[in-house]
């Protein structure tokens, strides 16, 4: 009874003992068996075996990858800017979309190159990084090529427009007199004429040279042409000597400006235009401003405004 038995012909054997016994002996053999196969570096803790060897094959050809990416994006954005710019006449959408889509032409291009023996050896991982490689150099690149000082495609733009009166009570209470809804701006005046003559103030900046930025102003009345010129040269310095003098003096400026104007800063460079005493009537005021850069000629602010003088 129990888990034990008669056993003839030898002695009594406990059953929970021999199972463990056997049990122990199991683990003993599986560790023998164990210890005689050749271990390898880093398996007690999951690691696969480092072979330096096939680490540096591998490091070597993510060398040959990297600078066969960078160079091939310089010398694709030296031809972007060189060859492709100057054939189209402004910003198109081929400047971006081709280098963008040259990044699926790497692993190719890489197969063309490369010896079978080292491009065998790219996974996927080193297309995702040549591809965001490629991108980021050929930004750099194409960045440093389209600003100054080796080229400019930035237009100039008109930061400041007001009008003002160097005599009178326009001079004086402009800002009374003033109404202007949207691009139509209405003064009114006491007599037929204005007593003070009109200006244009303009500040115009570019980050380059506003000396080669030339600017159009045009007034129009009645279909006959009051002033139409476009300021170089010479003509530049005077408008540039009338606006010291004409801001220097205490008159009511109007912006005409969509937002608030707090005068022409110190990038700016200020200019205003004479544009005479006017009579009642309706007039066209427009003013331009545009520069030839490289590789494109760039039109830059430009504004049309309808002037109503009205006899009160």
């Amino acid at each position: 009874m129990g888990g034990r038995g008669p056993v003839r012909g030898g002695t009594m054997v406990d059953i929970d003992t021999a199972l463990r016994s056997a049990a122990i002996d199991g683990r003993k053999a599986k560790r023998q068996s164990d210890s005689s196969k050749p271990r390898r570096a880093g398996g007690s803790v999951g690691l696969e075996p480092f072979d330096p060897a096939e680490f540096k094959e591998k490091e070597v050809a993510d060398t040959y990858s990297m600078w066969l990416v960078i160079g091939g994006s310089v010398i694709f954005s030296i031809i972007m800017r060189y060859v492709a710019m100057p054939a189209i006449e402004g910003p198109s959408p081929i400047l971006w979309l081709l280098p963008l889509s040259f990044v699926f032409v790497l692993p190719s291009l890489h197969r063309l190159i490369l010896p079978p023996k080292i491009s065998d050896l790219y996974t996927g991982g080193n297309w995702f990084r040549s591809g965001m490689l490629w991108i980021f150099t050929w930004l750099s690149i194409s960045i440093l090529l389209v600003n100054p000082p080796l080229s400019d495609i930035s237009p100039p733009e008109i930061t400041e427009a007001a009008i003002l009166f160097d005599d009178g009570d326009e001079a004086l209470n402009l800002s009374s007199n003033f109404i202007r809804t949207g691009t139509t701006v209405e003064i009114t005046i006491d007599g037929a004429s204005t007593e003070g003559e009109m200006w244009l103030i303009l500040g115009i900046r570019d980050n380059v040279d506003v000396d080669t930025c030339p600017f159009q102003v045009s007034m129009i009345r009645s279909g006959e042409i009051l002033l139409n010129t476009t300021f170089i040269g010479e003509v530049r310095e005077n408008a540039s000597s009338d606006f010291l003098s004409v801001s220097s003096g205490n008159f009511s400026k109007m912006s005409l400006n969509s937002f608030d104007s707090n005068g022409v800063k110190s990038e700016d460079q200020g200019f205003a235009i004479n544009m005479g005493s006017l009579e009642s009537g309706t007039y066209l005021l427009s003013y331009s401003v545009s520069q030839q850069g490289d590789p494109w000629m760039l039109s830059g602010s430009s504004a049309e405004y309808i002037i109503k003088i009205i006899n009160d």
